[in-house]
């Protein structure tokens, strides 16, 4: 038997510790080549607020929030306190059968919070899983009421929401999911996005987003008696962080209404605050029919997600004889992540983050939009502190003969600068979304850094044009 140590922390070095995790560590998205390739991985250690430090004592801001998650920033004691509390009185519970006072409490808060007559929350253990909730539900819930026939989904083509198998499929051959191995379900009907070019095909959004009419055009094509549900990012961020006017989403309520289509609105990144409203439909005054979150939620201090469903649909599941809901995960509603989502809404309210979101986002684009005078710049856009800036070949809005490549050279160019970020599909957005946390001086930094970072991409930009 091989013997094995167990420590809270490590005494082995960087080195040690790279070796270990190359050889028995499956990162995401990552092939072990790669890491090699970056002397990786970087293991980071520690966070204070809008920073993480690495194994080797480097600080970087951390851009990118976690993924998005710590809304609240690194380093908050009260929720490992909290935690820590929870453990001790209750860790666990069987959550088919069973409640606990942290899952009542938190379903009650978030029924306060969501707009409209959502109030009925379904836990899971992260946000594919909640997205797994309500596509279920919706189709369901036509079953329940003797529309069998209304079971395709539409999504957007480039859509993100999360890589279990029926979110995946929702993902609108999201390019970081799209395998050869898996199509997903044949319910599954994409509406295609604009092509990237600097003219919005449709004249009314985003170069990125497929107008409402366009997803009304694929309902009547599919007949809507067949159609349960249509799913958006309502800010698109995997969607090169396409931000509609506040009527895209109006329009898609309406039309949805016309034809008996649930709308689900899928808050996984855009929820808690990062827009600058509690939930990003909130810009455009729209109540979802189910809306999945996560991340936010618990600003990634324990993982847990889940779907608000209106008390409308719920209604129907309640008054039927067949009405259970046969879904569930082990991890769904588990009351230390229960307990740490609330005392994370707490801090929230509490320090006004919500609202510093929306002023702090506002001074994030307008030092983004400063960075015009470098060639590449084509656009920079974002709502809150969700934000995106497009770089391309030349001014006439050219795209580079492999964006991913200028994108991740940019990237590797950021990290070693101090500023953790990522690009987006089609590698040439870089993207931005900081704690909620984040300051002035903070977002100075880190746009420097940024600045400074393409510059030296620039120097090396007849590598990339091919």
């Amino acid at each position: 038997m091989k013997e094995i140590s167990v420590t809270v922390g490590t005494t082995r070095d960087t080195e040690a510790l790279k070796q270990a995790a190359r050889a028995h560590l499956w990162l995401p998205f990552t092939r072990g080549d790669e890491m090699e390739a970056e002397d990786g991985p970087t293991i980071l250690v520690s966070g204070e607020g809008c920073r993480v430090v690495d194994a080797d004592g480097r600080s970087y801001i951390d851009g990118i929030a976690a993924l998005e998650a710590m809304v609240v920033g690194h380093g908050r004691t009260e929720l490992v306190d909290v935690a820590a509390a929870q453990l001790q009185e209750l860790a666990f519970l069987d959550v088919f059968r069973y409640a606990s006072v942290p899952a009542i409490d938190l379903a009650e808060r978030l029924a306060a919070l969501a707009p409209g007559s959502l109030s009925r929350v379904h836990f899971t253990p992260g946000g594919a899983e909640a997205v797994e909730v309500a596509l279920k539900l919706a189709r369901r819930y036509f079953a329940l009421r003797g529309e069998h026939t209304r079971q395709k989904v539409i999504t957007r083509s480039g859509a993100f929401h999360g890589t279990t198998a029926g979110a995946m499929a929702a993902d609108g051959n999201y390019w970081s999911t799209r395998t050869d191995d898996y199509e997903g379900p044949s319910s599954i009907r994409r509406i295609a996005a604009p092509p990237a070019c600097p003219k919005c095909d449709f004249g009314k959004v985003s170069r990125h987003l497929a107008c409402p009419h366009k997803i009304e055009e694929l309902i009547v094509a599919e007949r809507p008696e067949t159609v349960a549900a249509v799913i958006v990012d309502p800010a698109a961020t995997s969607i090169a962080v396409g931000v509609p006017p506040p009527s895209y989403l109006s329009e898609l309520r309406e039309i949805c209404d016309r034809f008996g289509v649930l709308l689900v609105v899928d808050e996984i990144i855009t929820g808690f605050g990062r827009t600058g409203r509690w939930f990003c439909c909130e810009h455009s005054d729209v109540v979802p029919d189910l809306m999945t979150v996560s991340k936010g939620l618990s600003s990634g201090y324990m993982p847990i997600g889940a779907a608000i469903v209106k008390d409308e649909i719920a209604a129907v599941f309640a008054g039927d004889p067949d009405g259970v809901f046969r879904h569930g995960h082990t991890y769904g509603a588990h009351p230390v992540a229960c307990a740490v989502s609330l005392a994370n809404i707490a801090i929230l309210e509490r320090e006004g983050l919500v609202e510093s979101a929306e002023e702090m986002g506002s001074y994030l684009l307008e030092r983004l939009r400063g960075l015009e005078h470098h060639p590449t710049f084509w656009d920079a856009r974002g709502l809150g502190l969700l934000a995106g800036v497009e770089l391309v070949a030349d001014r006439s809005g050219r795209l580079f003969p492999d964006p991913g490549a200028f994108g991740t050279a940019l990237r590797k160019r950021c990290k070693a600068n101090g500023l953790i970020t990522l690009p987006l599909h089609p590698g040439n957005v870089m993207f931005f979304a900081p704690p909620l946390t984040i300051s002035r001086a903070e977002i100075d930094e880190m746009v420097e850094i940024f600045d400074r970072s393409l510059t030296e991409t620039e120097q090396e930009l007849a590598g990339f044009l091919g």
